[in-house]
């Protein structure tokens, strides 16, 4: 018996800024757990609203399904006109990313104090460095 999907996959939201809303998520993100990850990253995304940070520091599996749902809220958030950031640095993660080429598109970043910080002219917000666009991570071989 599988368990259901909220038991598989938690994603809890809280403001990293004023204008930047992270999602941690832990679990596994694969078929069955995909549309709830969906769902509560959709939800977070609003036309010119607050960026958006994707943490996926604690997923322990990243399938094809969780992949898709990554590209289909890129795509959400460039349509809205909402920054999109992606912290992974664990091997269940980083390697589908690396895999696929989805690590350049998404120029992920491996600790969640270096996202971006919008509306502060320095880039600095207590401690917060701005990050690089874009690039591959770090210590993930390439495909």
């Amino acid at each position: 018996m599988v368990p259901p999907p909220d038991e598989l996959l938690a994603v809890a939201v809280r403001p990293l800024s004023a204008l930047t809303v992270l999602c941690a998520v832990s679990g596994e993100v694969d078929f069955s757990t995909a549309p709830h990850l969906r769902d509560r990253l959709l939800g977070q995304i609003s036309s010119a609203g607050p960026d958006l940070a994707v943490d996926l520091s604690g997923v322990r599996f990243l399938g094809a399904a969780g992949l898709t749902v990554l590209v289909e809220v890129r795509a959400a958030a460039l349509a809205s006109g909402v920054g999109l950031h992606v912290v992974a640095r664990t091997r269940p993660v980083l390697r589908p990313l690396a895999v696929t080429g989805l690590d350049f598109e998404f120029g992920v970043l491996t600790r969640v104090d270096d996202v971006p910080v919008r509306g502060h002219r320095s880039g600095v917000l207590a401690g917060r460095r701005r990050a690089p666009a874009s690039g591959p991570v770090a210590g993930v071989p390439p495909a």
